[in-house]
């Protein structure tokens, strides 16, 4: 038995289900994960018809454009400039949609289309120095090793894998492994998502293989990047949603391999961690699953890699967290088992309220986990790397189940307009001092300075939330920010912002609305209706209400993908606050949002309107008070209030058609 044979017969004893699982995995997609097979297969159909398309739910740059080859594929093909099509181009994802859509319909189509592909990108670009470097990143090298050893599994039984296909096929991994090991940049993969992405590929190799060796390098990196890049609040530190779920997806396939070879890469300390980042990825998902679109992030739906992290931590959460049965790529992963198991798991719901990642700077509220649910979000922390944005304050609301204020997105990684566009503060739901970036870009991929947050409180007492953060990034027009975001209700939203420091600038705030939200002035007030609710919006200075102006801002929900919606920007000048109120219309009757005097009751006094902001929100038999002090409470600014209802606090709440005999203070 020769050496090729050898390796051959492990890889399928470990990675080849029988025919027959084979056959109730299929039918168990046709049955349970309609949408999805009918993507995979109509992407299985174009790559073996030479035509590409990038629409998979982690196809990481997607395309909005297809590609079709006559004849030969041009492996180094470049479309519309953008580099990033080289790299998907390569990763061979797709090979995994031709797999499964050979095991769906048993046609051989799909296996000659595999093969044929595998074997002319071997012939053509297996010399590492004389083929295009740009084929040989590490990072899709990484990718591509576990792409094909996912996709070699699904066609294993076919009577077409020759032994010559057998012997070229583990051939070219022996070069992505050696060039994987060989990693000249390992303190960048450390701290970066793509060491993770690379060794996650040096692992699965090191099994295939059987080399030992490979196995000590590919744990001892994948160790280091988990306590290196996780934060304690389980959130990946680049400050991306999706680059968090690309890492989290890639250990989760060391722990799906590990676990079939009976290997132990991770103390349970170590696979804790993995879980975390599951759970944090569950409590960062919008009422309609999908994950933020902060930082360098599309609008993707979560629920398969939390159902696959069910299944490998066989955890009851995350099983609420994901869809009912176990999705489409999860039942290829894991098998017959896997969907047993996952049927199996109880589903159990946590209750919602106020969750918090003090870490990563952000906090969300809502009031349940339907899909028709309220949700705030709130952002003050590091910008995270490359892939972060200049989103410092940044606030998302959806109401009803429907969203309200959103992210810009990112549409794209090339040296354009756009991208320095929607990485700016300009584009998200932020103030600005002077209507300047307090972080200009210096490329695509760095900013001027870093300027940090601080002093972030996320609080909830009673019914009433607090939100509050400063930074520094306006440091040299001397002014620290300081945002505050009450919220009485998870549909009443106070979003008050303050100049600590000189008052003499301009002040501004910039909301972008969901692309389904209209808008329309009457007198000083904003009216914003969507397909589910209604609101009104009011804004205030220091000197009365404050006209909104409506604009337009870009949105990008997929990567290539660029469009606008609606926004307001409110402009002040000399005034140290700025607050706009966000109320829902209920039963059709509008709030009322007015400004009220504050009064001190122990020195008998009405305080200046450059000390404190007092607020009175009535909705049919709801009323809320709310007071915003600027400077600490004492001297003869201490016990205040409004409408009789006191107390000793810098940031209070009361709703007085409860009857309350004091203010609740959220912050002293």
């Amino acid at each position: 038995m020769n050496n090729t044979e050898l390796l051959w017969n492990d890889f399928c004893k470990h990675f080849v289900y029988k025919k027959e699982d084979y056959l109730k995995i299929a039918d168990f997609c046709i049955k349970n994960c309609e949408e999805m097979k009918d993507i995979v297969v109509k992407t299985a159909d174009e790559t073996a018809g030479h035509t590409f398309l990038f629409r998979l739910p982690w196809d990481m740059e997607a395309t909005s454009e297809a590609v079709h080859f006559d004849g030969k594929i041009k492996w180094n093909y470049c479309l519309n400039k953008d580099q990033e099509f080289i790299f998907q181009l390569n990763r061979h994802r797709y090979w995994i949609c031709l797999g499964q859509a050979y095991r769906l319909y048993l046609d051989d189509k799909y296996v000659k289309a595999f093969i044929a592909q595998l074997l002319d990108w071997i012939s053509e670009n297996i010399d590492i120095e004389t083929t295009d470097k740009m084929l040989w990143r590490t990072l899709e090298v990484g990718l591509r090793a576990d792409y094909w050893v996912r996709a070699m599994a699904l066609f294993a039984d076919s009577s077409l894998i020759t032994e010559d296909v057998k012997e070229k096929f583990f051939s070219a991994l022996a070069v992505h492994a050696k060039h994987l090991a060989e990693n000249p940049k390992k303190g960048f993969s450390i701290k970066s998502n793509w060491g993770v992405m690379e060794y996650t590929g040096l692992y699965v190799l090191s099994h295939i293989l059987k080399n030992l060796e490979y196995r000590e390098t590919s744990v001892h990196f994948l160790k280091l990047a988990l306590h290196t890049q996780i934060h304690d609040d389980g959130m990946q530190w680049e400050a991306s949603p999706m680059y968090h779920n690309e890492v989290l997806a890639a250990y989760l396939e060391v722990l799906r391999v590990a676990k079939l070879y009976e290997d132990e890469p991770f103390s349970e300390e170590e696979k804790q961690i993995i879980r975390n980042m599951a759970h944090a990825t569950f409590k960062r998902t919008y009422p309609n699953h999908h994950q933020l679109m902060t930082g360098d992030s599309d609008d993707t739906d979560v629920r398969d890699l939390l159902s696959q992290a069910a299944v490998l931590f066989g955890d009851k959460v995350l099983k609420f967290a994901g869809f009912t049965h176990l999705d489409f790529e999860g039942a290829w992963l894991f098998g017959v088992k896997g969907i047993e198991d996952y049927e199996k798991l109880e589903a159990l719901e946590i209750p919602a309220g106020l969750v918090s990642l003090p870490e990563s700077g952000e906090a969300i509220l809502r009031n349940s986990y339907n899909e028709d649910s309220d949700f705030l979000y709130f952002r003050n922390g590091s910008l995270g790397g490359g892939h972060g944005h200049q989103d410092k304050f940044h606030i998302e609301l959806w109401l009803n189940g429907e969203q309200i204020l959103r992210d810009g997105g990112r549409y794209t990684y090339k040296d354009v307009e756009e991208r320095y566009i929607l990485k700016g503060a300009k584009a998200h739901n932020v103030p600005l001092i002077n209507n300047s970036e307090y972080a200009p870009s210096v490329n695509s991929w760095t900013y001027k300075n870093l300027p940090p947050s601080l002093g972030n409180i996320f609080t909830k007492k009673d019914d009433f939330l607090l939100f509050e953060g400063v930074h520094c990034g306006y440091m040299e027009s001397g002014v620290l920010l300081r945002r505050r975001v009450v919220a009485p209700k998870s549909d009443i939203i106070i979003i008050s912002d303050e100049i600590i420091g000189n008052k003499d600038n301009v002040l501004s705030q910039h909301f972008a609305f969901a692309e389904n939200i209209s808008l329309k002035r009457e007198n000083n007030l904003i009216i914003g209706k969507g397909d589910k609710c209604e609101f009104v919006i009011k804004s205030f200075d220091e000197n009365g209400e404050v006209t909104q102006d409506i604009v337009k801002s870009s949105v990008s929900r997929h990567y290539n993908q660029i469009g606008e919606s609606e926004a307001l920007k409110i402009n002040t000048e000399g005034s140290y606050f700025l607050t706009t109120i966000i109320a829902k219309t209920v039963m059709g009757e509008k709030a009322s949002i007015l400004e009220e005097e504050v009064y001190n009751y122990a020195y008998d006094t009405v305080l200046r309107k450059d000390e404190v902001q007092g607020y009175l929100i009535t909705r049919k038999e709801e009323q809320y008070g709310i007071v915003f002090l600027r400077n600490d409470v004492g001297n003869t600014s201490d016990l205040n209030g409004i409408k009789g209802v006191y107390g000793l606090g810098q940031t209070m709440a009361c709703a007085f058609h409860k009857k309350p005999e004091y203010m609740t203070v959220l912050r002293w």
